[in-house]
């Protein structure tokens, strides 16, 4: 591998994307992806014997190019497009299909979901594509899964692996399980067809039915749901906007920051951003959590966790200020922006360490049930809409401190369990 090379390796991303190895002749060899461009790029120089084929692509890579994508999902699509329009020789994989690939999700009491070349049309099968590839459908088909599990086998007699890892919600157990099941089936028809939007709609209904009727798991379920289908819907770009702008992500981000800087009247682009949160179920193994996003990405070598030492009462105001004293202590960068999860109260209960010891740096809170966000220096809270990109920044700083609370706090309450 040349210096040159090595150079270029060390300022790839470490996030999703594509990236693209080309020839000395300029030829474009292969295009992958990844959910880290940096990681996977390096993986093909340090290892040794990956096999014939991928031994002889390292041997002639002499340069890597790369488009940033927000989202695992866009980097599928965007991966088959580029494969579709170059056809690089060492992408057989992705281009050795004969004929297109469709996703068939059968009918009867339990619809099983397939791959096929071709079906002829028949009542009640549903048939979705075509797709490029068998490697793209199946990358869709594992999405799709994570958020409504799915079956594939007939007649199961017994739990089969994907129902131990929760991808297979088991159908064949009772006439309520396959009541249950096509109604899941009706929810991955809606997201296949391009319906999301309608099926958040769907999805936000059964969530505040289920609560009412104080059945919480199902609730917290359909709430999951609907946070993974956002994730993949409000931050989708087709393929054809990151080819006609590769620096799309860079340029999004940096509308993001510049309208959180104009909203919140800060002096100038909050680069360094941090975001607290406390995760505090029942009183017991009380956590708190610290993210970072720096030039408005998740810096996760900078995040940082606090079990929580304050245990007279479930007080989340109390947590907030030991949590804040704890980080204004430690000899950490500066942030331009701290984010406190939740109200007025809580933004107070930060403000008050900050003021004790003398801290500078400028301090919001944002509230989750309408997103509103408290500053020191105004009465009334700021009110954003959802298209404002610095409400949607906000909002996956907020989301992700959240993420990595409960993260902390489920692992405390693990080692208790097994320690009783």
């Amino acid at each position: 591998m040349t210096d040159t090379l090595k150079k270029r390796i060390k300022k790839l991303p470490n996030t999703p994307g594509i990236y693209k190895f080309y020839d000395a002749s300029g030829h474009l060899l292969y295009v992958g992806k990844s959910i880290s461009v940096k990681k996977r790029v390096a993986s093909y120089f340090s290892q040794k014997n990956l096999g014939p084929k991928t031994d002889l692509l390292v041997s002639k890579i002499t340069e890597v190019k790369y488009i940033k994508v927000f989202s695992e999902f866009e980097a599928i699509l965007l991966e088959a497009e580029l494969i579709r329009n170059h056809q690089p020789f060492f992408n057989i994989e992705a281009k050795d299909d004969k004929s297109p690939i469709y996703i068939k999700i059968s009918t009867g009491p339990i619809p099983l979901i397939s791959l096929v070349r071709k079906e002829k049309p028949k009542r009640g099968i549903a048939i979705y594509g075509p797709f490029p590839s068998q490697k793209v459908a199946k990358d869709i088909l594992r999405l799709v899964r994570r958020i409504f599990p799915f079956c594939h086998h007939k007649n199961q007699k017994k739990p089969c692996l994907y129902v131990h890892l929760g991808l297979c919600p088991f159908p064949y157990e009772s006439e309520e399980a396959m009541k249950k099941y096509r109604g899941t089936i009706a929810k991955i028809k809606h997201l296949l067809s391009g319906k999301s939007k309608l099926l958040i709609r769907q999805l936000t209904a059964q969530m505040k039915k289920a609560s009412k009727l104080q059945k919480f798991e199902e609730a917290n379920i359909a709430k999951e749901q609907i946070e993974k289908l956002q994730y993949i819907t409000t931050t989708y770009h087709a393929p054809a906007e990151f080819l006609e702008q590769p620096t799309l992500v860079d340029d999004l981000t940096l509308k993001k920051l510049e309208e959180m800087q104009k909203v919140l009247e800060l002096e100038k682009i909050p680069r360094r951003i941090e975001c607290y949160d406390i995760s505090n179920i029942s009183g017991t193994n009380a956590t708190g959590s610290m993210v970072v996003f720096t030039n408005g990405k998740p810096d996760k070598g900078e995040y940082r966790r606090f079990k929580i030492k304050y245990t007279q009462r479930p007080d989340d105001f109390e947590m907030h200020r030991e949590v804040m004293a704890r980080r204004i202590k430690n000899d950490w960068p500066a942030p331009d922006l701290m984010i406190i999860d939740g109200g007025r109260g809580q933004l107070n209960a930060a403000l008050s360490q900050i003021s004790k010891y003398k801290y500078r740096t400028k301090v919001i809170a944002l509230a989750k049930k309408l997103e509103e966000i408290y500053t020191p220096d105004k009465i009334s809270p700021i009110i954003l809409t959802k298209e404002n990109p610095a409400r949607q920044l906000a909002q996956a700083i907020r989301d992700e401190a959240h993420r990595f609370a409960i993260t902390y706090h489920r692992l405390l309450r693990s080692k208790k369990f097994l320690q009783s």
